[in-house]
């Protein structure tokens, strides 16, 4: 299962080990099941419940005997911001220290409830939201940024220039450069190629479309370099997460 509400992307994934990957999500993972084992920022750690990791930290996890339930929130965004805010300056940690043990088997009981019958209808953002409810000072970003960030979301399948980004907003590039890497955490070329990567998955659902011809509406040079885009974000291919993926939706992109 993989679905979007704006900028959260959710993946239900079954019996699948992801190679090392980095992106710009904040990445909240559980498993439903089984523990699995993971490396988080280079750092092996064998059964692992599920973990909350900062963007663009390198991680892998060997759950093919596991039913993982992965949430990314573009780290941007104001959910974005707040997970990262849980993280206290690390670079991940274990969902043991984020949620009680009786919180987590409450929510894995009612997930298996639900999978048994119709009568309940499972919430995957069950724990982004108990998160998103607490209180936490997050300083806005610029201004500027914000319709950076629109622009560059208006038309995202042709060529952006940092240079047309830079005038939008009456910065030089350099300044939105440096601005872009210090307020949203990563380099503003970076976040550009996830966007491209967001609005290819929503393509990748609807019928009768290719994966070169998502590549090509997101705006993506060619097949292979969406292929190659989309390995080192999510650790597989775009056709292995097809595979394995039970129900696919996107909403909000």
């Amino acid at each position: 299962m993989l679905d979007c509400h704006e900028d959260t992307l959710v993946i239900l994934a079954k019996n699948i080990a992801v190679e090392m990957h980095y992106h710009h999500a904040i990445q909240l993972v559980l498993s439903l099941d089984k523990p699995y084992d993971a490396v988080l920022d280079h750092q092996p750690i064998e059964s692992v419940k599920g973990f909350l990791i900062d963007s663009d930290i390198p991680h892998a996890c060997q759950s093919a005997d596991s039913t993982v339930l992965v949430i990314s929130v573009d780290a941007s965004s104001s959910k974005g911001r707040l997970l990262k805010s849980h993280l206290l300056k690390r670079t991940f940690i274990l969902i043991d220290e984020l949620f009680s043990a009786e919180a987590i088997d409450e929510f894995l009981n009612f997930y298996w409830r639900c999978c048994d019958t119709s009568q309940h209808e499972f919430d995957p953002l069950y724990f982004l939201h108990k998160l998103s409810h607490e209180q936490r000072n997050i300083t806005p970003f610029d201004a500027r940024l914000l319709i950076a960030i629109d622009f560059i979301n208006q038309d995202i399948s042709q060529i952006i220039k940092v240079i047309d980004i830079a005038r939008h907003i009456s910065l030089s590039e350099s300044r939105l450069r440096h601005l872009f890497t210090e307020q949203v955490g990563i380099p503003l070329t970076k976040y550009v190629l996830w966007v491209r990567m967001k609005v290819a998955l929503r393509e990748m659902l609807k019928p009768g479309v290719t994966l070169s011809d998502a590549a090509h509406q997101a705006g993506f040079t060619d097949h292979a370099h969406f292929t190659r885009t989309f390995r080192r974000m999510f650790g597989v291919s775009p056709s292995l997460l097809l595979k394995y993926g039970q129900f696919l939706q996107i909403f909000g992109l």
